[in-house]
């Protein structure tokens, strides 16, 4: 979570430094080629790393030979991005774009690698390790961009930054990780790991095409404006949503999969880590959800009011997302890939369908779409995923049970005071902050009054204050 913070530090200083620095043509240059590298990127991981971090018994010789493919994929995506720069030259009618594709081709190259090194610091949860990797990476990077965009460098700042951070990454990555390749051997044994990758890009695949559906449908059917409002209230909600479940699940998946053999163990490290993640992102998005249009006043301005509405429909999803996205981690740690990758071509169906019903009615259709979909196949989705675990549905909804009902109560009594005329008479900063303060109140007087709720509310305090999620 402090690494997660530091990120998120830099990643601000950067945009606040660089847009003073660069024109919006030199971002939109860059933006081109990176929907076409973010679609190759798919391909760069094949799933190995999180095959690594799901064996029980990982040999050297076994990791080895993922390090080479993983290098060997690289390659060949850098190869074929490479080659196909004219293309995307010609597609965007930017010739500018041949040398700037080539360039950012070979962030495949150098990402994987450090792929594997990666992984094995996730697998023996040496995270301040990978932090210091990934912070430092970001770092170089800025210093590469300001830097070269202070001698007019224009967008190649921004290509040289992206280069210069994954160098640095992998680099520190090769040295913080115990992991130390060896020559690719014929008989380590990887061919139940190649198919347990193979199905975790084949749900990466689906998963990215049915998540930028409805940014396309949008665009198609609504136009720009909607589009624009659509995708700036999506990328808010969901800023500090992955801030939050990023690092959890992160620290949970490789728990989990070293309690594999462990039903009971398992079962209770499931409920409590859920519980958790409910505890701190349910409240967040309910409360996101009732001070929306302030939220929006402040940070985008009077004139982006209009992505209220959207905002606080998307809320509605965020509210069960980070907990049922549990789902996928629990599949992966049981080593059922296969399993995980129906569940992604499940997913992708009813969603792609609750989409292009849902956009007759523009973004706002879009947006409710989403949020029935998303509750309607919950408790379907749970039998299915649970099948062969030790779970049962009653494990995901215990759970999140106090922290649901908390949030909601904390809503209404909020709501109060958002309609109230005093409220209107304040400054933009003091009404979020009275709308804050009102909510966790509210919201932890509810939790103390439901049925253990005072030791849930301890635990999770400790929890969240020594950081120790791999001891749940």
């Amino acid at each position: 979570m402090a690494s997660q913070a530091i990120s998120i530090a830099i990643q601000l200083a950067s945009t606040v430094i660089l847009a003073r620095l660069l024109s919006p043509d030199d971002y939109g240059i860059i933006a081109m080629v990176m929907a076409i590298t973010a679609f190759a990127g798919i391909f760069r991981d094949l799933g190995l790393s999180s095959a690594a971090v799901q064996k029980k018994d990982l040999t050297r010789a076994q990791q080895s030979n993922l390090f080479w493919l993983n290098v060997a994929m690289g390659t060949v995506l850098t190869a074929i991005v490479a080659a196909a720069s004219p293309l995307v030259a010609w597609f965007y009618g930017q010739p500018e774009l041949t040398l700037v594709t080539i360039a950012l081709s070979f962030t495949f190259v150098i990402g994987s690698l450090g792929t594997q090194h990666g992984a094995r610091l996730v697998r023996e949860m040496q995270f301040g390790r990978r932090a210091v990797a990934a912070i430092s990476g970001s770092i170089a990077g800025l210093i590469t961009s300001v830097t070269l965009a202070l001698q007019d460098f224009a967008y190649w700042a921004l290509v040289w930054g992206l280069l210069s951070a994954g160098i640095t990454t992998t680099v520190l990555l090769f040295i913080l990780s115990p992991f130390r390749p060896a020559l690719f051997s014929r008989n380590a044994g990887i061919r139940e790991m190649l198919g347990f990758g193979a199905n975790v890009t084949l749900f990466e695949l689906v998963n990215y095409f049915h998540r930028n559906l409805d940014n396309v449908l949008i665009g198609k059917f609504w136009g720009t404006d909607a589009l624009g409002l659509y995708s700036r209230a999506y990328q808010l909600l969901m800023f500090p949503i992955t801030a939050i479940r990023g690092p959890i699940n992160a620290v949970a998946f490789p728990a989990m999969s070293r309690l594999l053999n462990q039903p009971d163990a398992y079962r209770v490290y499931y409920r409590r880590v859920t519980h958790l993640l409910a505890f701190v992102s349910m409240p967040l998005t309910a409360f996101l959800f009732v001070a929306s249009s302030p939220i929006i006043e402040l940070l985008l301005g009077r004139e982006w009011l209009g992505v209220a509405p959207l905002f606080s429909l998307l809320a509605l999803t965020a509210f069960i997302q980070p907990v049922a996205g549990l789902r996928g981690m629990v599949l992966l740690s049981s080593g059922q890939s296969g399993r995980y990758a129906q569940w992604g071509i499940l997913n992708a169906v009813c969603v792609s369908i609750a989409f292009i019903v849902g956009v007759q009615w523009g973004s706002i259709g879009v947006a409710i779409a989403y949020a029935v979909v998303n509750y309607t196949i919950l408790y379907p989705s749970l039998l299915f995923v649970f099948k062969k675990t030790p779970l049962r549905s009653s494990d995901f909804f215990i759970p999140i049970s106090g922290p649901a009902i908390a949030s909601i109560v904390a809503v209404f009594m909020s709501w109060a005071i958002v309609r109230a005329d005093w409220i209107d008479q304040l400054c933009l900063v003091l009404k979020i902050v009275s709308l804050g303060g009102s909510f966790v109140v509210a919201y932890f007087i509810c939790t103390v009054l439901l049925p253990s709720g005072w030791s849930d509310l301890k635990r999770c305090a400790a929890l969240l204050h020594r950081g120790q999620f791999s001891r749940i």
